[in-house]
C-alpha cells in the first residue's frame, strides 16, 4: 500500500487466504512456488501460478499426453484471488504445469501449457508448451497454439494482439533463440 508515498508496505494478499475451489479446497498455499502473477484490468484480481512442491519427483517418459509427465502435486497450476485475499481459486489441475496467465480484454485467461502434448524433436519426451485459454472460472480450456516448440511470456499489446516469445526451431540454441511472436487472442 501507498506504493509512491516515503513509507509504502509490503503485504502478503494470501497470509489469511483459504483455497475456496479445486482440488486444494480447505488449504492455504503455504510452502511450494509462485510464479508469474498478473492484475486484472479493474485492478480487483491477480492470476498466478502455484506448485506445492510435494509428491513423486520423477518425470513420466511417455509419448501419451492424455498423461502428463509430472506428479500433480509437482504441476504449476492457475490461481486467482482477489486484491484483498478473498476468493481465492484453484482455476487449472492435473498432470501437465500451467504458468505465465494473463487476463485478456475478451474476459477470457490465457496461459502457458504443456497439455497439448507437443514434444520436442532433440528431446523425444520432452514436453513442449504452448498457448492455451480458458473461461475466468477455469472451464472452456482451448489450445491456441500447435506449435510444435515452446511458447513463453504472453502478453496483451495496446491493440488487443498476444505478444508472446517462441523458440523458432532452426537449430539455434534453445536459450538465446526466443524471439517476440504476435497473435490474435483465438490464435
Amino acid at each position: 500500500s501507498d506504493p509512491f508515498s516515503d513509507a509504502p508496505k509490503v503485504r502478503d494478499v494470501l497470509a489469511d487466504s483459504v483455497v475456496e475451489r479445486g482440488r486444494l479446497k480447505g488449504t492455504k498455499l503455504e510452502g511450494g512456488s509462485f510464479v508469474s502473477p498478473d492484475l486484472s484490468y479493474d485492478g480487483k484480481t491477480i492470476l498466478f501460478a502455484y506448485v506445492e512442491c510435494k509428491g513423486d519427483t520423477k518425470h513420466r517418459h511417455h509419448v501419451d499426453p492424455s498423461k502428463g509427465h509430472w506428479h500433480e502435486q509437482r504441476c504449476y497450476h492457475i490461481f486467482k484471488v482477489n486484491v484483498d485475499g478473498s476468493g481465492l481459486e484453484q482455476l487449472t489441475d492435473g498432470t501437465w504445469n500451467d504458468f505465465d496467465p494473463i487476463f485478456l480484454p475478451n474476459g477470457r485467461i490465457m496461459f502457458i501449457s504443456e497439455r497439448r502434448g507437443g514434444y520436442l524433436r532433440c528431446g523425444r519426451t520432452c514436453p513442449t508448451y504452448t498457448l492455451y485459454d480458458m473461461k475466468p472460472d477455469g472451464s472452456d480450456i482451448l489450445c491456441v497454439s500447435p506449435h510444435e516448440t515452446n511458447e513463453w511470456q504472453p502478453s496483451v499489446s495496446n491493440d488487443g494482439m498476444i505478444v508472446y516469445t517462441r523458440w523458432d526451431y532452426v537449430d539455434r540454441h534453445g536459450r538465446v533463440a526466443h524471439l517476440s511472436w504476435v497473435t490474435t487472442p483465438d490464435g
